[in-house]
């Protein structure tokens, strides 16, 4: 049975940081025109140096992680040792079973490697990988902004709506096939983020609803990811603890001889 569940487990893993889009109907339900007439930031259209002044800034990012993953109401208890290098690597520890590492997930722009302790199998794919079921616009910083706080990178651009709804500031685009919407709080965190891709019927929908301020800077506490397609639902909720920044970290992955590769 705990076989069984580990290989289940890198399954989901590998899901979660693939960042399946899914069902265009689902994000239609998300994103609703208000019947307010949407009203123009008080600055510019398009200015976005409030937002851009809030991005987190690091160079190393570090953060334990409880965390909760649903699959078609199936759900999982494990907790994540996160750390990343900015730009460059993002490596996660999971452990379950009373402690017990389980798996060892690394991930640089190239790659996204996965090690299962439990059944000594390994798994490496190149990150072009996840376009196999996402926009080609999903890459590693995307994930890796999504991880820290921080805004979509391609969604901070030139083409884009900000206006006032409801009292709370939006920010809406698109970009080739992808449309998004993004709500801010009053510290200028983005707290939620819609994305949609109407050609392929994926949509994406996370959730960052509390931060907390370490070293002057606005750190996640939460972090939920939300994609369903059809009767297909796929969720994860992860609550951070000893979130720290700009600290030395290593990266340990190795692969022992006795590793079976699996595809």
């Amino acid at each position: 049975m705990m076989i069984i569940n580990i290989k289940i487990l890198n399954k989901l893993f590998l899901m979660m940081f693939c960042f399946i889009f899914f069902s265009c109907k689902a994000q239609k339900n998300l994103i609703v025109q208000s019947d307010i007439k949407p009203q123009p930031v008080e600055t510019s259209k398009t200015d976005l140096s409030p937002i851009i002044t809030r991005e987190l800034q690091f160079s190393t990012f570090s953060t334990r992680g409880v965390t909760k993953l649903n699959l078609d109401g199936k759900a999982y208890d494990v907790n994540l040792n996160i750390r990343i290098k900015k730009d460059e690597t993002i490596w996660v520890s999971i452990t379950a079973f009373a402690g017990m590492e389980v798996s060892r997930v690394m991930i640089t722009p190239d790659s996204i490697k996965i090690r299962d302790r439990i059944n000594d199998e390994y798994l490496e794919k190149p990150f072009s990988f996840i376009h196999d079921f996402t926009n080609e616009k999903i890459n590693f910083q995307t994930l890796q902004s999504l991880l820290v706080g921080n805004c979509i990178p391609f969604t901070l651009n030139n083409n884009i709506e900000l206006m006032m709804e409801n009292g709370v500031l939006n920010l809406k685009g698109n970009d080739q096939s992808l449309s998004y919407l993004l709500q801010f709080n009053d510290q200028f965190k983005s707290t939620n983020a819609f994305l949609s891709d109407v050609l392929a019927q994926q949509s994406l929908n996370v959730n960052t609803p509390t931060f907390e301020k370490v070293a002057d800077q606005w750190i996640p506490v939460k972090v939920i990811i939300d994609s369903k397609t059809g009767k297909k639902q796929f969720k994860v909720e992860m609550e951070y603890n000893k979130t720290e920044i700009n600290i030395p970290l290593d990266f340990p992955f190795n692969v022992p001889k006795r590793f079976s590769v699996i595809e």
